[in-house]
């Protein structure tokens, strides 16, 4: 039942999210909602997070790595709202699962899987050289299933595991806009992320299935970035930050390229 609620879930998500795109531009004479600009590309983030899975006796990291096409649309007031839908590797390491037939810790390379995500910026203030705005953003990520086989035993064994994870944020941004085609801003932003990552387990008559979840981890980043017009129709955008967490700091990079119609 929970694998078809997942799959229920991953299509609702990718059709609203080709709706949104396909139903903007029809949009575009609304007073309310007037799609001024168009502008497409392709970014790359890495993702870093120290947490605690449930029931676990010491933190870990989940490493990911998104790889995405986007499209961002600007809207009247300077808003812009964006859509992206990529490839994803993501890396769960160390990870133990002790109510399997065989405990098994995860020592494995990072797990393929598809991404899914909206994003808004909204101006809110201008003084002088700066301006105060509010972003935010959702992710999803769906992981292909992967299996090891289970070696050492005098009976032919696998494992197999599936990661997926979901993340929401929001927060202030500070831009200083002096610099004309170049403009840096510090961004804080709180962020939600649940993440599973479901292992079944087959050894001759044996079987087992363990789900280990973070169930809900509330952080904080700050990030400096920066969005550059290479040319009237070419922009690139570049953050890097961190973020805090008992004992330790986990880094944060996103790098995009955006071509504007």
């Amino acid at each position: 039942m929970r694998d078809r609620r997942g799959r229920i879930r991953t299509i609702a998500i990718a059709l609203i999210l080709g709706a949104a795109l396909g139903f903007a531009p029809a949009r575009a004479a609304s007073p309310l909602f007037k799609v001024e600009s168009l502008s497409a590309g392709f970014g790359f983030e890495n993702v870093s997070r120290t947490v605690f899975w449930k029931g676990a006796d010491a933190p870990s990291k989940i490493l990911a790595g998104l790889f995405s096409a986007r499209a961002d649309l600007g809207l009247r007031g300077g808003a812009i709202v964006s859509f992206s839908a990529g490839f994803v590797l993501t890396d769960c390491k160390n990870l133990i699962f002790n109510d399997l037939p065989v405990a098994l810790e995860l020592d494995a390379r990072p797990l393929a899987g598809f991404s899914l995500g909206a994003e808004a910026f909204v101006p809110v203030r201008r003084w002088s050289d700066f301006e105060m705005s509010g972003t935010g953003r959702i992710v999803y990520s769906f992981g292909m299933s992967k299996t090891w086989t289970l070696g050492g035993f005098a009976v032919p064994g696998e494992a197999t595991g599936q990661a997926g994870w979901f993340e929401a944020a929001a927060g202030p941004r500070l831009s200083y806009l002096v610099f004309g085609r170049i403009v840096p801003y510090v961004e804080l932003w709180g962020r939600w992320l649940h993440a599973g990552f479901k292992m079944n387990e087959a050894l001759a008559d044996l079987t087992g299935t363990q789900t280990r979840r973070v169930p809900g981890n509330v952080s904080f980043s700050a990030s400096l970035g920066a969005d550059a017009a290479v040319t009237g129709r070419v922009s690139v955008r570049a953050k890097a930050g961190f973020r805090p967490y008992t004992g330790g700091v986990d880094g944060l990079f996103s790098f995009g390229v955006l071509y504007k119609f």
